[in-house]
């Protein structure tokens, strides 16, 4: 009987315009953003470089003044001259000299120096000109991963990284949020509209769920699959940028790592089921609680947004963190961690933290439809459940 009733449902999903609407913008929407985005081309290492070594040399206008007052601006100072001359090498390895190993001995001696200088609390240098440790450690680990897999550091896959990343926190977060909620605010409310066609499964409650959690699940992910497939088709033709030996940065265990390009992807896609599966049981519990479509997506925002809230009032409310870890693009970087203050949050703590949510959402579902079916009276055994 479940297999009859999901293909029922899926043949009713199929005549939905919202679905195919959600699909068609989720197909199409790797694509869009390529062509949008095709006149922003990423800097090349060698004008990173550059730029930085200009950054460098800024500070010594304000280290200058002070060195031969305060002992720990001169200390400063001096760093600041060796990280000075490691730059201006790593400029002219990766031009003229064509050294990629010495670049990258250069780059991590250089980072050294910069976590010592943040040990001296960066004395006698503005805020503007002072690189993160987050960054520093961010670009050790990149220059790490590419010693040791013995990788060209001029590379296409360094622009494939930087699309491909674009976009996928494009549509993460937010978007993707109100896309599923969209996709799942009738998986209810439907039925109910319906019921004297529904009536004629016998199946238990939890069954009907699951089917159209799932059924919804394929539509969603597979269009999501295919407009990324679709994107990276125009990026690698557009672009030439199909290669992916370069890595990206992920943020793991309160550090930064570098990983492959397709183990990036791995993970993304990997998330992006688990929040699909995740907001699609939330839809459920939300339609069983205000019988509403436009509730659904009033009300999931507002709880992804309660820790913004929390926070613009002056409250950490680690409590409601988890929230936000449906933007798994963000979680995956580090960039969530860092805004909201809790080192903590990784890839790994997110990702059992979303399941141990949905667990807890299926299990509300179930003692609600329980409950609801205790307090039908026994004379009307037809309307005891959605």
């Amino acid at each position: 009987m479940f297999w009859k009733y999901t293909r029922f449902e899926a043949k009713l999903v199929t005549h939905n315009r919202k679905i195919w609407f959600v699909s068609a913008f989720l197909m199409l929407f790797f694509l869009l953003f390529f062509m949008y985005y095709q006149q922003d081309e990423p800097p090349s290492l060698v004008e990173q470089k550059r730029v930085e070594k200009g950054t460098v040399y800024s500070t010594f206008d304000y280290l200058d003044n002070l060195r031969h007052d305060v002992p720990e601006v001169a200390e400063v100072y001096d760093h600041m001259t060796e990280i000075s001359s490691l730059v201006n090498f790593q400029v002219w390895y990766i031009g003229q000299g064509d050294d990629s190993e010495q670049y990258i001995e250069n780059g991590l001696e250089a980072n050294e120096l910069r976590l010592k200088v943040h040990e001296l609390g960066n004395e006698g240098i503005p805020d503007h000109l002072i690189m993160s440790r987050e960054d520093i450690l961010k670009d050790t680990a990149l220059l790490q991963y590419i010693k040791d897999k013995d990788l060209p550091i001029e590379s296409d896959s360094f622009a494939t990284n930087h699309y491909y990343t674009k976009a996928i926190h494009a549509i993460s977060g937010l978007l993707f949020l109100v896309i599923v909620l969209i996709a799942g605010n009738e998986l209810l409310v439907y039925e109910q509209r319906h019921r004297t066609i529904m009536r004629g499964f016998p199946i238990a409650f939890l069954k009907k769920v699951s089917s159209k959690v799932s059924i919804h699940f394929v539509l969603v992910y597979t269009f999501l699959l295919l407009g990324f497939v679709i994107g990276s088709m125009y990026v690698a033709e557009k672009f030439n940028a199909g290669e992916f030996s370069f890595p990206v940065l992920i943020y793991k265990n309160e550090g930064y790592v570098a990983v492959s390009t397709q183990e990036y992807l791995l993970y993304i896609f990997l998330g992006f089921a688990l929040v699909t599966v995740f907001l699609l049981f939330l839809s459920i519990l939300l339609n069983m609680l205000f019988k509403n479509a436009f509730a659904n997506i009033l009300v999931g925002l507002s709880i992804y947004l309660l820790p913004d809230l929390f926070m613009a009032a002056g409250f950490k409310a680690t409590f409601f963190h988890p929230l936000k870890y449906i933007d798994i693009a963000n979680v995956l970087s580090g960039d969530l961690a860092v805004e909201l203050g809790n080192r903590s949050i990784d890839y790994g703590n997110a990702m059992i933290s979303l399941g141990g949510m949905t667990i807890l959402l299926i299990g509300v579902i179930y003692a609600i439809n329980r409950f609801t079916y205790i307090r039908v009276p026994k004379d009307a055994p037809l309307e005891k459940a959605f």
